[in-house]
């Protein structure tokens, strides 16, 4: 049997890893320059975060998030968008009580029940 990546999911290898890397950095550098930092995101959580940050009647909710239990038979999702984990990043760790406005940027794979999401890199760079 021979070993090979997933279908739709993308790999980036040298050449195209150099051209990738690129336009991600050139995305970013804008970021950065505006005092934006990283904010790296968990690639699951609690499923509640979801149902209750993007309404569980939602079709992510409902038809596409990637749930599972875990050990401790704890409901967790894969992410399918950020911004749920952004607001309970920012609230644990008491960002909104340091300088005004936050200023975060986030990038990483977003996952749906019938496969990998990632609808390139320029909307999977959010800035908020």
């Amino acid at each position: 049997m021979k070993f090979q990546a997933p279908k739709g999911v993308s790999e980036y290898v040298p050449l195209r890893s150099n051209a990738f890397e690129r336009v991600r950095d050139g995305l970013i550098a804008p970021a950065k320059a505006a005092g934006y930092e990283l904010l790296e995101l968990p690639v699951f959580e609690d499923t509640e975060l979801f149902t209750r940050g993007v309404g569980e009647s939602t079709d992510v909710v409902s038809k596409e998030m990637y749930t599972f239990e875990d050990r401790g038979g704890r409901s967790i999702s894969l992410r399918p968008e950020g911004t749920a984990g952004v607001m309970r990043a920012v609230i644990e760790h008491n960002l909104d009580r340091g300088q005004l406005p936050v200023k975060v940027w986030y990038t990483g794979p977003f996952f749906e029940q019938n496969g990998h999401k990632l609808a390139g890199i320029a909307s999977s760079i959010k800035w908020e």
